[in-house]
């Protein structure tokens, strides 16, 4: 026996997917976080680290100042004990003065000729060293005997007298006229802590310390082997960025420290001292800012991977259970409660998504905008129950033309949003040829036969848009072409589309100016009677004399006047002028009716019986002169309102005309409860009733059916003698056409007349 695999399920798949998406873009975000937070990281640390650095500075130029400050009445107070003759009388007072300063090691006097008079470090009656002998040390005091200053700080040096590593800090004392009497100088250690660099809130492992702008260290805590460190240029980053920019103020670095190469790495920041050739750094080891970071981040990280496990476990358990799983996540889901689509926020979240995704994946998308074409006229004269229903059975239809990995969602009333992944511009283009298709049949809706089409628009990411906002926008803009160009079509955006909405616009305007400026006018075609061959009757036909001096035809402007809703003054406009031009003629002797196209937003105004009650009164024309035209399709959109209220009009002795008859979805049932007068066959099978069987077959087919339901029949575009012929011998009651006339001004029309009426006579006598 053959074992079959189990067979893996979409929903399965799905979360596969979603499981591997999103471990990739997890590590993705956690990646960009890590990076993020550590630039921000290294960043704090590193301007923590400057505002130590300006800290030490303040602090060093501080003790500067105050041991200078106190040395120089110290030197005033030994210069008036006479020092220079008994030195010994300086001690006490020395000894005092140190004792204020811990940092202080040894306290000493100089004479100006560079010999050493005392040193606090010593006992009385030691031996003192000569520096006179020493040129180096020699040159120092040459030099401090020249600065004008205060005090001077020297550099490191490893001393004499005490025996370790320190830095004088000297301040001559001079008489009444300027020249020095003696030098008093300060001893600082540099081996023993001193308390201005060490009590720093510092990270661990770090080093502080003072540069001079020269390039020597001035000290350094923990100072670690001196030797090293003091006496000698320094290479470090701090050294380097110095000489590179000698008026640099403070700065952070990174970089090798040569005094500890084994530390590897290190980060940190200086400032220079506000009035002394020095600069004050701190340097931190590289890895504190690992450990820094990893401390703040660890929970963040710690519980993504503990999310990821979570995750892991929780698609696990959902996938062996997931029906039950599948049916909870749909009712959490946001859909319509209608159609139980997505709705316009979850569409939205989608998009969202898919544009992302595309973004990630560089591959393009399709968003399509489907709307209803006359969804409206449905909902007003069937009922809110009725477009309910019409719209399930739209999703039901749309759904099984699109893929599963497509997107139907009910953005809005009867618009609808398709997001398809992976498309392209022709994919989009066959998508919509069949939901075009779709719509050819109409919708059955409990007792009613709803032909109704759609208009689609076609956006295209990243071509037509990057955001959700405007590929809907787009999208939207190419539906609302497609309407204009006559509905139940698509159309993919471009970017002259606006220009063309933006004529529309223009265009309806115009519309509504001509209406008051009276610029339409009528024309008339007129209907002649087979049997007698006289002209019965005319059909008022519109025409557009614009301001450019253009006439124009309704297939220029009627859509626009449709969808503003100005046909139903202009409808008015032409009923009334054609009931008062037939008037006249009746009046003139001609005998003749009058045929008027009722448009289907005209039809189904609730107004429609008064207002041609009101025409008729005012015109003061008899109702039985008078022919109003609605098309099948018209008639058939709500067939049981279509019987009431042409019922009325019937009544009151209209005559009622079906207009383009055979185009539509006519059910038998419903016409011949309808009550017409007349079916006018319509152009398109007239065109071929000399040869084509199928038109001659439907033609004959019509004129039964007309006769056996006891209604007229016009045939509409006669352009020969040989059709005239034919529909004539098929029993054809009416007919019009240009082969009889076309539509013409009032007064050329009365012309036509009088000819018929001479024909007519003519053939009468023979």
């Amino acid at each position: 026996m053959r074992i079959m695999p189990d067979k893996v399920t979409p929903f399965a798949s799905l979360l596969r997917g979603i499981v591997i998406t999103f471990l990739l873009a997890g590590t993705l975000a956690l990646s960009s976080y890590g990076v993020y937070t550590w630039h921000q990281e290294k960043s704090d640390v590193e301007e923590n680290l400057l505002i130590l650095s300006g800290y030490l500075a303040s602090a060093s130029q501080s003790f500067y100042e105050n041991l200078g400050n106190s040395l120089e009445p110290l030197g005033q107070l030994l210069d008036s004990k006479n020092v220079l003759q008994n030195p010994e009388i300086a001690r006490p007072l020395l000894n005092r003065f140190q004792s204020r300063y811990p940092e202080i090691g040894a306290m000493a006097l100089f004479s100006p000729e560079g010999a050493m008079l005392i040193n606090t470090a010593t006992p009385p009656g030691t031996k003192l060293p000569d520096f006179r002998a020493d040129p180096p040390y020699f040159k120092q005091i040459q030099a401090v005997l020249a600065d004008t200053n205060i005090y001077v700080v020297g550099p490191p040096e490893y001393g004499k007298v005490i025996k370790q590593w320190r830095f004088p800090f000297r301040h001559v004392v001079r008489d009444q006229d300027g020249r020095a009497r003696f030098i008093l100088q300060a001893a600082i250690p540099l081996e023993n802590n001193s308390p201005f660099l060490e009590h720093l809130p510092v990270p661990p492992d770090s080093y502080i310390g003072l540069l001079r702008d020269d390039g020597l260290q001035q000290a350094r805590w923990p100072a670690g082997d001196p030797s090293k460190i003091y006496g000698r240029m320094s290479q470090g980053p701090v050294a380097q960025m110095v000489r590179v920019d000698p008026k640099i103020q403070s700065s952070s670095f990174s970089g090798v420290s040569p005094w500890s190469p084994t530390d590897g790495q290190r980060l940190g920041a200086f400032t220079r001292l506000a009035k002394a050739p020095f600069y004050a750094y701190i340097s931190a080891p590289a890895g504190y800012l690992w450990d820094r970071w990893w401390r703040r981040n660890a929970p963040v990280l710690i519980s993504f991977l503990m999310f990821l496990l979570i995750f892991y476990f929780i698609t696990y358990r959902v996938t062996a259970r997931e029906h039950t799983h599948s049916r909870e996540l749909i009712k959490q889901a946001r859909h319509d409660s209608l159609t139980d689509l997505p709705n316009r926020l979850a569409a939205e979240e989608i998009l969202d998504a898919e544009i992302r995704l595309a973004a990630l994946t560089q591959q393009g998308f399709a968003v399509l905008f489907l709307d209803l074409d006359r969804f409206k006229d449905i909902n007003d004269t069937l009922g809110h129950q009725v477009g309910d229903q019409l719209l399930v059975a739209v999703t039901t239809a749309v759904k099984a033309v699109l893929r599963h990995s497509d997107v139907l969602s009910r953005f809005a009333g009867d618009e609808f949003l398709v997001i398809i992944p992976g498309s392209d511009e022709k994919h989009a283009v066959f998508t919509c040829e069949r939901l075009i298709n779709l719509f050819a049949s109409p919708f059955q809706i409990d007792d009613h036969v709803l032909p109704i089409t759609a208009s689609i628009g076609i956006a295209l990411y990243p071509n037509h848009g990057t955001d959700i906002g405007t590929l809907i926008k787009h999208a939207d803009t190419a539906m609302y072409e497609a309407k204009r160009q006559g509905r139940n079509a698509f159309v993919v955006y471009e970017q002259d589309i606006g220009d063309k909405i933006r004529q529309r616009i223009s265009l309806e305007q115009r519309l509504r100016e001509s209406l008051l400026k009276e610029e339409f006018r009528l024309v008339y075609q007129p209907i002649l009677d087979l049997n007698s061959g006289r002209l019965v009757g005319v059909e008022a036909l519109l025409r557009w004399a614009d301001s450019e001096g253009r006439l124009r035809f309704p297939a220029e402007f009627i859509h626009v006047a449709e969808e503003s809703g100005l046909i139903l003054p202009l409808g008015e406009w032409v009923l009334h002028t054609a009931c008062t031009q037939i008037k006249a003629w009746n009046n003139a002797g001609y005998n003749l009716w009058v045929a008027v196209n009722l448009s289907t937003r005209q039809f189904q105004d609730p107004n429609l019986v008064s207002k041609v009650i009101e025409v008729l009164r005012s015109t003061e024309l008899e109702p039985t002169l008078l022919e109003l035209e609605i098309t099948e399709s018209a008639a058939m959109l709500n067939p049981q309102a279509s019987i009431e209220i042409l019922g009325r009009l019937k009544a009151m002795g209209v005559h009622i005309a079906i207009d383009d008859f055979g185009t539509g979805y006519s059910s038998l049932s419903y016409l011949k409860r309808i009550p017409a007068d007349k079916i006018k066959i319509d152009k398109s099978f007239v065109d071929g009733v000399t040869n084509d069987p199928d038109d001659i077959a439907i033609v004959r087919t019509i004129i039964a059916l007309a006769n056996t339901l006891e209604m007229h029949t016009l045939a509409e575009g006669i352009e020969t003698a040989e059709q005239l012929r034919a529909i004539e011998k098929f029993g054809c009651k009416q007919a019009q056409g240009y082969w009889i006339s076309h539509p013409l001004p009032p007064d050329m029309l009365e012309e036509l007349f009088g000819r018929y009426d001479a024909d007519n006579s003519t053939r009468a006598q023979k």
